[in-house]
C-alpha cells in the first residue's frame, strides 16, 4: 500500500484481504472511519471556531497559550482539541507543535506513547485533520526517541501501521486477522530504507493484539 504526502513517507503494504489496504491514505481513513462509527454522529465537530485564526498569521506566544489551555482543558472539552491541532494553516501547526511539547515520550515504546496521546483528547474531525494530528504525534515521538526509529517518516509509517493493525485485529466486519509475520512483512524496508527491528515489531503486534487502542470520547 502506498502513501505519499509532503509530510508522510512512501508506505508500501502487501494487499491481503480483497484489497482492504488500497493505500495508506485509504487504510488510515478506514481506521478513522471505524472510530467515527463507534463515536456516533453526536460527536461530529463543527468547522468554525473563534480561536482558530483562519488565516495564516502566526503568533507563537498565542499558540503557546492556546496549547497550554487545550492540554489542561481550560475552557475546552476533549472533543474540542483536535480541531485546533489539525487545520492546515501556520497558526494551527504552531499550536500542535506546542501542544505536543506537553507529552514526554522519552523511553516509551511507540504503542505506549500512542495510547497516552489518544487518551488525552478525542481524535475526531475531518480525516485530513486527524491525519495531520498523527503526523505531529509521530514527529514528537521521533524527537523524544531518535535512536529507536531512523526518521520522522519512519515514525509516521509505524504509527499508521499500528492504527491499521488495531482496526484489522479489533474492527468490525473483518475476516482473517493479520498475523505477526504479515505485520513484519508489510513493513519491510520502511525504516529509512532499512527494516524495523524484528523484536520491536513483534512486541508492537503483541501489544495491539492483546490490548486494543482506546481513545478519549
Amino acid at each position: 500500500m502506498k502513501h505519499t504526502t509532503n509530510n508522510s513517507p512512501n508506505v508500501t503494504y502487501n494487499q491481503r484481504d480483497a484489497g482492504m489496504f488500497g493505500s495508506s491514505d485509504a487504510g488510515l481513513k478506514t481506521a478513522l472511519s471505524d472510530w467515527d462509527s463507534d463515536m456516533g454522529s453526536t460527536e461530529r465537530l463543527k468547522d468554525s471556531t473563534d480561536t482558530l485564526l483562519n488565516g495564516n498569521r502566526g503568533d507563537q506566544e498565542g499558540a503557546r497559550r492556546l496549547a497550554r489551555r487545550l492540554y489542561h482543558l481550560e475552557g475546552f472539552r476533549r472533543s474540542d482539541v483536535a480541531k485546533h491541532l489539525g487545520k492546515n494553516n501556520d497558526f494551527s501547526k504552531m499550536v500542535a507543535e506546542e501542544y505536543l511539547t506537553f507529552f514526554e515520550f522519552t523511553g516509551m515504546t511507540l504503542d505506549q506513547s500512542l495510547r497516552s496521546f489518544l487518551k488525552a483528547f478525542a481524535l475526531i474531525g475531518e480525516t485530513q485533520e486527524r491525519e495531520r494530528v498523527l503526523i505531529h504525534f509521530s514527529n514528537r515521538y521521533y524527537q523524544c526517541n531518535p535512536t529507536v526509529i531512523s526518521s520522522q517518516d519512519g515514525a509516521h509509517c509505524l504509527t499508521c501501521a499500528l492504527m491499521l493493525l488495531n482496526t484489522d485485529l479489533h474492527g468490525h466486519n473483518i475476516g482473517k486477522k493479520m498475523t505477526c509475520q504479515e505485520f513484519i512483512n508489510n513493513l519491510e524496508g520502511l525504516n529509512g530504507g532499512q527494516d524495523f527491528p524484528r523484536e520491536l515489531l513483534k512486541a508492537l503486534h503483541n501489544s495491539i493484539k492483546n490490548d486494543k487502542l482506546e481513545w478519549a470520547m
